[in-house]
């Protein structure tokens, strides 16, 4: 029997790609990732009026025949994309959202959305954090191909994963001085390395790497030639993450390996800092102050359990 297709549709943010990504693996279907972005004024306003397919610009991936069996869409712009090739199936299609869609809720399948989200319902199941793409295989995977890398370096092993600016958030030169303040204060504290790996979303990374690569025990990674970022997460004894994604945090957190967090001078407010200050009462991670100790925490990873309830929902909506 042929498999059933499912699409992911996002915008052009990494974060949510890597959220649908991970679940359409997880649930095992043939998966096309499609990235789409909606006109002004439609794309601006997350609104769902008018035939959303046919709001698309020149530059988004097509959304035409022959439909998908499941829709996984994240974003609440991209949530009116995915509901509307639902109608157009008659309902055929699955529709699945991640995050909270904020419109039409109720006329999702399935919605899985963080418990900071806040939301409700029937078809609502609340996860711990972020759906991601981690996996431990994967984290093998990344160890043997990279874990050279860092040989020569002194353990024990201290992982900073950099976020950077979002569209809330504009991370300042400042900013990037004291992350480089944290990170040496890391070495001298632990006596060990510090394994150091940006994201597309952080600035400086010029100012960061010439200030770093001068001082003994840092790997700074070069993510536009090579990507050891599951390598650190296997080898790390200690993780360390800027507070600005819920995605690296989440990802950190699937090791069960101490997390520190490492405030970013102005982030205030946000989603994220209410998710770990979350985490932070329940002793998952712990706030960066000067000092790196371990304790134990039970890891968390939904992406598998929402792939489960996934598969059955759509089987027992077939049959």
């Amino acid at each position: 029997m042929k498999k059933p297709l499912c699409w992911t549709i996002t915008g052009e943010f990494p974060g949510m790609k890597s959220q649908v990504l991970g679940l359409a693996e997880a649930i095992g279907f043939p998966t096309i990732h499609k990235t789409c972005n909606r006109r002004w004024p439609w794309g601006w306003l997350g609104a769902s009026w008018g035939d959303p397919l046919k709001q698309l610009t020149s530059s988004s991936d097509s959304l035409t025949p022959p439909w998908p069996d499941i829709v996984i869409s994240c974003g609440r712009r991209s949530a009116p994309l995915a509901l509307a090739i639902k109608e157009r199936t008659q309902g055929k299609t699955f529709c699945l959202h991640i995050q909270d869609p904020i419109l039409r809720r109720s006329a999702f399948d399935l919605i899985a959305a963080p418990e900071h989200d806040n939301i409700t319902g029937p078809n609502v199941i609340a996860t711990k954090g972020a759906l991601h793409k981690v996996t431990n295989d994967k984290i093998n995977e990344g160890m043997k191909a990279y874990g050279s890398l860092f040989k020569d370096l002194p353990r024990p092993y201290n992982a900073v994963l950099l976020g950077g600016s979002t569209n809330k958030y504009n991370m300042t030169r400042e900013a990037a001085d004291e992350l480089i303040a944290s990170i040496l204060r890391i070495r001298d504290i632990t006596k060990g390395s510090v394994l150091v790996t940006p994201s597309f979303r952080t600035p400086f990374q010029d100012i960061l790497r010439n200030a770093l690569k001068s001082e003994p025990h840092i790997f700074f990674a070069e993510i536009e030639k090579v990507n050891p970022y599951l390598a650190m997460l296997g080898l790390a004894d200690t993780l360390f993450v800027t507070g600005d994604s819920v995605n690296m945090v989440c990802e950190a957190c699937f090791t069960g390996k101490p997390v520190y967090i490492l405030p970013l001078l102005g982030h205030q407010r946000g989603k994220s800092l209410h998710f770990i200050q979350e985490l932070m009462n329940e002793n998952i991670v712990r706030m960066f102050n000067n000092k790196v100790e371990t304790w134990k925490y039970v890891p968390f990873n939904d992406t598998e359990k929402i792939a489960a309830i996934v598969r059955q929902k759509f089987e027992d909506k077939r049959s």
